[in-house]
């Protein structure tokens, strides 16, 4: 098997941006297994039933429901063909939605959030036709922070123990983004 850490990912490139599919359960699993402690550090736990074979193609049914009521867009994020993060437009109402990613931890700080990121703004705007997305993210984690800030997003509210972490309630900050300035479809 491919070993990420054996290459960083220069540029971006060989990214790949997917639909979630029913044929990605046993690859999502094994990604959502192998960075769970990682992604547990910085945002809410999934719910052990998640973790198994029957778990994980529920999400996907429950997801692939949404896509089809317009309600959502799963996204995994592939570099080579090997997954490596999951972009997410939810509770899209048909002017806004909320974003998200997850990416592993040997390919952060490579610029990966930051495409993923404005791959799914295009699509928000180009695809769905949305003015506005928003994002929460807890004030601890500076890096999604940045990616956001760097991507046009601004703060615009304070959440009180909004979160839990770890065992730890964390204040967040509401981000959004206004699509028709920061987004051109071609």
């Amino acid at each position: 098997m491919y070993s990420r850490k054996d290459e960083r990912i220069r540029h971006g490139k060989d990214l790949t941006f997917t639909l979630l599919t029913p044929e990605d359960a046993f690859e999502l699993l094994a990604f959502e297994t192998a960075e769970r402690a990682w992604f547990e550090q910085h945002i809410e736990a999934r719910k052990e039933q998640f973790y198994s074979s029957h778990g994980v193609s529920q999400h996907i049914i429950d997801c692939l429901a949404m896509n089809a009521q317009g309600r959502m867009s799963p996204v995994l994020i592939r570099h080579k063909g090997v997954l490596i993060g999951r972009a997410n437009l939810r509770d899209i109402d048909g002017e806004n939605a909320e974003i998200g990613y997850r990416l592993a931890a040997d390919v952060c700080g490579q610029g990966i959030a930051h495409k993923a990121l404005k791959h799914m703004m295009k699509e928000a705007r180009c695809v769905y036709g949305l003015d506005t997305l928003t994002a929460v993210v807890s004030v601890e984690n500076q890096a999604s922070r940045r990616v956001l800030e760097k991507a046009g997003f601004s703060v615009v509210d304070k959440l009180t123990q909004h979160s839990e972490v770890g065992g730890e309630q964390l204040d967040c900050l509401v981000y959004r983004c206004a699509l028709r300035q920061e987004v051109e479809c071609a």
